[in-house]
C-alpha cells in the first residue's frame, strides 16, 4: 500500500512540475477551415515540431503545448496547403504559461495580435526599435546589387558605405536596447544572434547584466560562448 502511495505521489509531482513548466499557446485564426498548424521551434541548427493539430471544419480556435524551461523564440507554422510556406509563418518568443495568439488566415504576415508574453512584447518592442533601419538596409543592398550588375563602381561603393553606416547605427540601437532591458532573455537573444560582432565590451555588459534566468536561457549561454571565444 506504502508503495503505491509513493508511486501516486511521484507520477503527481512529475505532472504538476511539467504543467508548471509548459507554454501552453490559446490560438485563434479566423477564417481557418483546412490546414496543419504546427508549433515548432530551432533545435541544433534543425527545425522541429513540439505540437500540431490538423484543422478540418471550423475549428479557429485551439491549444498547442510544450515544456519551457526559459524564454525562446518559437515559430507557428500554418500549413494552408496553398505552396507558401514563409508568409505562413508566425515568429514569436514564448515562454511557460498561458499565451494568446490572434490573427486571420488572410493576415498571417502582417496583423498577429499576441498576448500573455512579457517576452514577446519586449522582441516586438526591439523589432520596432530596428524595423526602419532594417528596411533601408534591404533597399540598399538592392540597389548594391543592381549597381554591381550594371558594373557602376561609383553607385557600388557609395551603397556599400551606406550599408555600413546603416549597420553601425543598427548595432548602436541595438546596444542600447539590450542594455535598457538587459535583465531579459531578449537581451541575451539580441546580444548573441543580432550583434555578435559589437564590441566585447558591449557584450560583456549585456551578460554582467543578465538576471540568473536568462543566463541559463540558450541565448545567456550562446552569449557566454561568443563572449569567451571573443576573448581568446
Amino acid at each position: 500500500m506504502k508503495k503505491i502511495i509513493i508511486l501516486s505521489l511521484l507520477i503527481f509531482s512529475i505532472i504538476s512540475c511539467t504543467k508548471e513548466n509548459e507554454m501552453r499557446l490559446h490560438t485563434n485564426i479566423k477564417g481557418l477551415q483546412k490546414g496543419t498548424v504546427y508549433l515548432q521551434k530551432i533545435n541544433d541548427s534543425v527545425l522541429v515540431t513540439l505540437d500540431s493539430i490538423v484543422i478540418n471544419g471550423n475549428d479557429e480556435e485551439f491549444t498547442l503545448k510544450t515544456p519551457v524551461e526559459t524564454p525562446e523564440l518559437f515559430y507557428l507554422f500554418i500549413d494552408k496547403v496553398d505552396g507558401i510556406k514563409y508568409n505562413d509563418r508566425i515568429l514569436f518568443f514564448g515562454e511557460k504559461g498561458d499565451i494568446n495568439l490572434k490573427t486571420h488566415v488572410n493576415k498571417i504576415d502582417s496583423k498577429v495580435l499576441i498576448t500573455g508574453s512579457k517576452s514577446n512584447k519586449l522582441f516586438e518592442n526591439y523589432n520596432k526599435t530596428v524595423k526602419s533601419i532594417n528596411v533601408q538596409i534591404a533597399q540598399e543592398n538592392l540597389k548594391l546589387i543592381k549597381a554591381q550588375m550594371k558594373n557602376d563602381e561609383q553607385a557600388t561603393v557609395a551603397a556599400d558605405k551606406k550599408i555600413v553606416q546603416l549597420l553601425r547605427h543598427k548595432y548602436l540601437r541595438a546596444i542600447q536596447f539590450a542594455l535598457h532591458h538587459k535583465r531579459s532573455a531578449v537581451a541575451a537573444f539580441i546580444g548573441a544572434r543580432e550583434i555578435p560582432e559589437a564590441q566585447v565590451m558591449y557584450l560583456d555588459s549585456i551578460y554582467n547584466g543578465l538576471s540568473k534566468k536568462a543566463k541559463k536561457s540558450i541565448y545567456g549561454k550562446e552569449l557566454a560562448t561568443l563572449i569567451a571565444d571573443r576573448k581568446k
